[in-house]
């Protein structure tokens, strides 16, 4: 799980047949693979901002751009990774963070910084009982620091982030390993680039997927609103495919 996220984050679209949904239910067993596309592409993460708001912004792309220079950014991309898997996994050991901060005190401020995420979606969100963990949490937590601000973590649907950042009043911001996109940058500002991931299809082993074409025809799960949404609507509507 590791490997694949750090080189292909974001297994977006799984190809299902029959096959696939028995395994799902436990009745076979069936070894997976996550293929590049052809015609799927690269997509890179940003902070979405309400409009116009350059203290906020200029915040946070401080902390990105330091973390992501000194490798800050990758070693929490491997610690929440290996963080989520042993929380789904009690045989397995919790990760030491070594010199990473992984808690923040926000002392007496008053002032909020409200942040729209979508939990479980690690390394970037991660549930640990009550509480929403994760790369996007550790930016935001880091960057309300250094404002002298607190955090109020709203999770909420993933495709009204966009909508519930540029409605907010106050600071308010998107942090759920959002892609920047022409569609969304209409409705929020991005901040810089923090982390880069490729879409990939997933499928049984004995299946040979390599483009978004090849899915026409079969039934595709992807997550609403995300790009893998975004790209199968696509395809159908101007490409003329069809899925079940």
């Amino acid at each position: 799980m590791k490997k694949i996220i750090s080189l292909v984050l974001a297994i977006s679209m799984i190809a299902c047949l029959g096959i696939v949904f028995s395994a799902c239910g436990g009745k076979t067993k069936t070894e997976f693979v996550a293929i590049d596309a052809t015609d799927l592409y690269k997509e890179d993460y940003g902070m979405a901002v309400t409009k116009g708001n350059a203290t906020l912004m200029a915040a946070i792309n401080e902390v990105i751009d330091a973390w992501v220079a000194d490798g800050t950014m990758a070693k929490y991309v491997d610690y929440y990774t290996d963080l989520a898997e042993a929380l789904e996994d009690s045989s397995k050991t919790k990760p030491d963070a070594g010199s990473l901060k992984t808690s923040w005190d926000f002392g007496s401020a008053t002032e909020t910084i409200t942040v729209f995420t979508e939990s479980g979606y690690a390394p970037f969100e991660v549930v640990s009982g009550s509480d929403i963990i994760g790369v996007d949490i550790a930016i935001m937590s880091e960057v309300a620091v250094k404002m002298g601000k607190k955090l109020d973590i709203q999770d909420v649907g993933f495709d009204t982030i966009p909508t519930n950042v540029a409605e907010s009043k106050g600071d308010a911001v998107g942090a759920a390993a959002l892609s920047i996109t022409a569609e969304r940058a209409e409705v929020v500002d991005f901040s810089n680039v923090y982390f880069s991931s490729t879409l990939v299809v997933v499928s049984a082993k004995d299946k040979s997927y390599s483009s978004v074409a090849d899915l026409s025809g079969l039934k595709v799960g992807v997550q609403g609103g995300t790009t893998g949404d975004l790209v199968i609507s696509a395809a159908a509507s101007a490409e003329g495919h069809s899925y079940e």
